[in-house]
């Protein structure tokens, strides 16, 4: 299975269709599909050269960007009639409030915690809109994490390709944990010491 699924990568990489389709697959992710955009990129990116993997890195951050424009700009001016579809389940409302609590405590730290991890972005959003945090600094966050994000994936497939991608899978949990340590480092610098 696994191989068939290859070959259909290697199908439609070239076709004309797949920036505009990624465009929209990264689009949907950032607002609605909780589907990391990593099960489509990566393997693109496998069957791809140097300068189409650099053009699908810089496509789905376009993508996410735009997304993330339509979540923000929605919490500010419907939030009202959105949040019953959005926060139907009582743990998606406890989310929301944390996230509340997170956005106006530590704002961009918050922002970037979020858009650094696999973590859906969806409640950041909605909490950075509906708070009122200011636009140039949400995107700012969103565009610091998620360009190196896509960008160190572009680097490291270009770099190695599928030895590259089997050392990301192994090491995931390593890098997630890396990753955490930084950020309670951040929060506690912010918290205690600025």
């Amino acid at each position: 299975m696994k191989k068939r699924l290859a070959d259909n990568f290697v199908a439609i990489v070239h076709k004309p269709w797949v920036f505009p389709a990624l465009f929209v697959f990264s689009f949907l992710e950032s607002i609605i599909v909780p589907i990391p955009l990593e099960f489509v990129l990566v393997p693109l990116m496998l069957k791809s050269d140097s300068k189409r993997i650099w053009a699908l890195a810089a496509t789905a951050l376009l993508g996410f960007l735009a997304g993330a424009g339509v979540g923000y700009f929605g919490a500010v001016y419907l939030f009202e009639q959105i949040s019953p579809w959005l926060l139907q389940t009582q743990q998606s409302q406890e989310y929301y409030q944390a996230a509340l609590g997170e956005m106006q405590q530590n704002g961009f730290w918050y922002l970037i915690a979020v858009g650094a991890t696999p973590v859906p972005s969806q409640i950041a959003m909605l909490a950075a809109g509906s708070t009122g945090y200011p636009l140039v600094l949400f995107f700012l966050a969103m565009l610091t994490t998620r360009s190196f994000r896509y960008f160190a994936m572009a680097y490291v497939m270009d770099r190695w390709g599928k030895s590259g991608y089997q050392w990301l899978k192994t090491h995931k949990s390593r890098a997630s944990k890396i990753a955490a340590v930084l950020l309670v480092l951040a929060l506690i610098y912010e918290l205690f010491i600025d």
